[in-house]
């Protein structure tokens, strides 16, 4: 039996849920500077990306880059990630398909674990409140392992890796020889990313592209594993 990587945003939840946490923290900061929320949001993308560009794990690490932000314009205090998460917390949800997904998988010998570019301080309150850590063997973060899903110790010991990112679930996962099973428009997301990200995705393609996760556990059936 082979063991499966599963992403986390975008994949197993909605890649928005954590919006209303982060237009809370925008919010709050702009008040105090007397500027747009948008404005704020703009900035923190902007070190977001360039940080991810230079496949910095950094790049996850909200607390800092918000407090970065922040600093430049002046305020010396950021409301707490984690406290802010928690009050959001009962609004993020599945998506459709992802415990069933999960659930044939084990049910199939697998061993199955969420891989997340995330920092486990902010991705494990997520799992545990949608008790997805009841349904995988383990989770994969990038400070586990001191890189995002970029680097060979990052996916040591899997065959499959499924997610809704073309550069961190297609294009690294192919480069230490794991299948790769994209979720969502590849044609269309590939073309986004390779722009955002600077990286060529011309020759890139996963081995299967899903629009349901339902579609998964017969996917992966017809892997050589």
């Amino acid at each position: 039996m082979a063991t499966i990587l599963v992403d986390l945003d975008g994949t197993l939840i909605p890649l928005d849920a954590w919006n209303p946490v982060f237009a809370e923290i925008c919010a709050h900061i702009a008040r105090r500077v007397g500027a747009e929320p948008e404005e704020i949001w703009r900035r923190v993308r902007q070190r977001n990306l360039a940080l991810s560009r230079a496949l910095d794990l950094r790049a996850f690490d909200w607390q800092k880059i918000f407090a970065e932000v922040a600093a430049e314009l002046g305020v010396d205090e950021v409301p707490d990630v984690i406290e802010v998460l928690e009050r959001h917390l009962p609004a993020f949800r599945l998506n459709d398909g992802a415990a069933e997904a999960l659930a044939e998988l084990k049910a199939a010998g697998h061993r199955v674990e969420i891989a997340t570019n995330g920092l486990a301080y902010y991705q494990m309150p997520v799992i545990r409140r949608l008790s997805l850590d009841k349904l995988v063997d383990d989770v994969r973060t990038s400070d586990r392992y001191g890189c995002p899903k970029t680097c060979s110790q990052y996916f040591q010991g899997a065959h499959v890796m499924i997610g809704d990112n073309p550069i961190f679930d297609v294009y690294f996962p192919q480069k230490f020889g794991l299948y790769t099973i994209f979720y969502g428009d590849w044609e269309k997301e590939a073309v986004a990313y390779s722009q955002r990200m600077r990286i060529d995705l011309s020759k890139a393609a996963p081995h299967a592209v899903v629009k349901s996760l339902r579609e998964i556990p017969r996917v992966i059936q017809t892997l050589k594993l």
